[in-house]
């Protein structure tokens, strides 16, 4: 039930076009909390959801899955949750029974759902989730942050699939959000170095600003890396990856490009190399994402702000053709 008009969303409205409308406020469910949306992320998943890409695109659907801001309103059943709180959100609707959502893993629920796809987002000022999906943010965190969140969790949890430990040397294909993420949880994790390989030179100043080594992919040493993620994902990139790395690795493919010829299964064998995938994230890399943004607010990531849902259309479609190159799009209403 949406009570009368207090603030506004952002709907799709057919590929590539987007409305600013007028919004509501809804009123919780007995297990859910309403929260007044204080920032959201921009990823290639809502350009392609933009674009029209997916099926079952319903016009007036809201976008945005990275969000988060205050709690401002209870549902009567609602336990450990109170208006004030600081929360991000996982966007993940799943079963809650099987397996996967027993053991914290709802991104690998087969009845998923993604709010901003399948169901209203969080680009829009105040939105009604079930409690169980907010993620708290411990302190007084920039509001601003929240929505970094939950592409942090992605980098935590391809750094756990990949085993980065302290003292790995880590190398890193491609420099953005979800790049930048995994260099920052492999710091924290103590890596002895993180090498990110971005051939855009934009993008290389602002992960070096970080104080992170940026290189191009044809300055890269004669060093060896002992882990290594590929947020690329081509065939061409995970065999180029293969010739970086010492026996005995694990290469992780965080990416989801399509073409070229994998390489042969004998490299593998001979040189014991162990490639993985990762996808999404688990509840407790949530809280681990939490923790690093309390900890270090808008710092966390390279980013651009982009003020007022009104200048939400516009933002989409610089970050679309590539005018938007620090790091994460945040939108802050």
């Amino acid at each position: 039930m949406i009570t009368s008009t207090v603030g506004r969303r952002v709907a799709w409205a057919g590929p590539g076009q987007l409305d600013v409308e007028d919004s509501g406020w809804p009123a919780p469910g007995p297990d859910q909390v309403v929260i007044r949306v204080e920032s959201v992320g921009v990823c290639g998943t809502d350009l392609s959801i933009w674009r029209g890409d997916h099926d079952g695109l319903r016009k007036g659907a809201v976008l945005g899955h990275e969000f988060g801001g205050t709690i401002v309103d209870v549902g009567a059943d609602v336990e450990f949750r109170s208006v004030g709180q600081k929360a991000a959100v996982d966007p993940n609707l799943t079963c809650g029974s099987c397996q996967d959502c027993l053991t914290g893993s709802r991104g690998l629920c087969g009845q998923r759902k993604l709010m901003g796809r399948d169901v209203d987002g969080g680009l829009q000022s105040f939105v009604a989730v079930e409690a169980a999906q907010t993620i708290l943010v411990p302190g007084e965190p920039d509001p601003r942050a929240l929505a970094l969140v939950e592409p942090i969790a992605v980098g935590v949890h391809a750094c756990e699939r990949a085993a980065v430990r302290f003292g790995s040397h880590l190398g890193i294909i491609g420099g953005g959000a979800i790049g930048m993420a995994c260099t920052l949880q492999a710091r924290s994790l103590g890596a002895a170095s993180v090498t990110v390989v971005e051939p855009d030179p934009q993008r290389r100043a602002a992960i070096e600003a970080f104080g992170v080594s940026a290189l191009a992919p044809g300055d890269i040493p004669e060093q060896r890396w002992n882990v290594a993620i590929d947020t690329v994902g081509s065939a061409g990139t995970i065999s180029a990856v293969m010739d970086l790395m010492v026996p005995g690795s694990t290469i992780c493919v965080a990416g989801l490009a399509t073409g070229g010829t994998l390489p042969a299964a004998s490299d593998l064998v001979r040189r014991e190399l162990t490639i993985t995938g990762t996808f999404c994230y688990t509840t407790a890399n949530l809280h681990t994402a939490a923790a690093l943004v309390a900890l270090h607010g808008l710092n966390a990531l390279p980013h651009d702000l982009i003020q007022g849902f009104h200048s939400a259309p516009e933002a989409i479609e610089d970050f679309a053709q590539g005018r938007l190159g620090r790091g994460k799009t945040l939108i802050i209403p």
